[in-house]
């Protein structure tokens, strides 16, 4: 359940800066039941510890693989039908991207962070 404050309730409080961030100006609350809101709490604590942070750091770097290997070889979609073809596929993938790390490793090649196209499409926009 959401609740929504009034424009007007929230506009002449002088709370309202230390009460909301909505742009907006109004307060919303959500109102789970009582065993999702002891989950959801349960969980944001989880991730205040060092214990979830590592395993996160993990999970981001295999993401992160992941994301180049669907940029490079275009693996969101076979070619193939059939399970013993996109299988090869995948294995054929997963050497091209083993490949190009091992090269840029050899190389020395520096890392840049990665920028997303729409802010590639902004820079373009903008020059």
């Amino acid at each position: 359940m959401v609740i929504e404050f009034a424009r007007a309730d929230c506009g002449s409080c002088p709370s309202r800066d230390t009460c909301t961030t909505a742009a907006r100006g109004n307060r919303m609350l959500t109102l789970r039941p009582r065993e999702l809101h002891e989950t959801v709490t349960a969980a944001r604590a989880e991730q205040k510890t060092d214990t979830w942070h590592a395993k996160y750091a993990l999970r981001a770097g295999v993401e992160g693989t992941i994301n180049q290997t669907l940029d490079i070889t275009d693996l969101r979609r076979a070619p193939y039908h059939g399970l013993p073809r996109t299988s090869l596929q995948h294995a054929y993938s997963a050497t091209a991207i083993n490949v190009i790390r091992l090269d840029a490793h050899w190389a020395d090649q520096p890392t840049r962070p990665r920028t997303s196209r729409l802010t590639r499409l902004a820079h373009q926009l903008a020059a």
